[in-house]
């Protein structure tokens, strides 16, 4: 199952700006995928453990936000259920920083934290109880050492899903989180206009949840 660069480099970006310093100071140590749910993991658990934590079905209450200037298709706001299903990965990837000893500047060795996360790809089910959505997406997760997960994958079939952006090259997404010490929340977001970092595009909420 190959990892979605565009996902995968995004969530690897972020961790790293939040990990190391901006000119460096860590070094990326080599492991092989890992398979096997009892192998333990950079992270502190093992492989079976770290995905026990999200594997399996949620439910809980959605909220439709305004979405007429944005898309066609999407209820107005109110209320209804989803169901997320999170189903089982075969394989992740650690991504295993450490620190690079700096002699000409020992004090800042002290200064330079590496953190460590693990990558995976996940298959994601999402159903509304008003059928809005029923589709299955694959989603790019970063586990973190510190109990939290974050998952974002693209609804690339949108005709299937009877919506049609205003703009036709918006692009729809799914984020998820989960942390030790609240629930698992979700938002549906657009992105539209400008993608080359000028900052021309927009991205939009189109719907919130929390799962029970």
């Amino acid at each position: 199952m190959s990892a979605s660069p565009t996902i995968i480099g995004l969530l690897a970006a972020t961790a790293m700006l939040v990990g190391c310093e901006s000119k460096g100071g860590c070094f990326q140590v080599d492991h092989p995928p890992v398979t096997d749910e009892d192998a333990p993991l950079v992270i502190g658990v093992t492989f079976g453990e770290m995905v026990s934590t999200v594997v399996g079905e949620r439910s809980g209450p959605l909220w439709w936000e305004p979405s007429e200037p944005y898309i066609c298709g999407l209820p107005p706001p109110g209320q209804t259920r989803i169901s997320v299903t999170v189903h089982e990965p075969t394989m992740a990837q650690e991504i295993d920083l450490e620190r690079v000893i700096d002699s000409r500047f020992p004090w800042r060795n002290d200064r330079v934290v590496c953190s460590d996360w693990v990558e995976a790809d996940l298959e994601i089910t999402l159903r509304t109880d008003d059928g809005v959505l029923d589709t299955t997406i694959m989603a790019g997760a970063l586990f973190d050492e510190f109990g939290s997960v974050t998952m974002t994958g693209e609804l690339d079939d949108l005709d299937a899903l009877g919506v049609e952006p205003v703009d036709p090259n918006a692009t729809l997404y799914v984020r998820l989180s989960h942390d030790a010490d609240r629930p698992a929340e979700g938002t549906l977001v657009l992105r539209s206009g400008s993608s080359d970092g000028n900052g021309g595009g927009i991205s939009v909420e189109l719907a919130t949840w929390t799962l029970e």
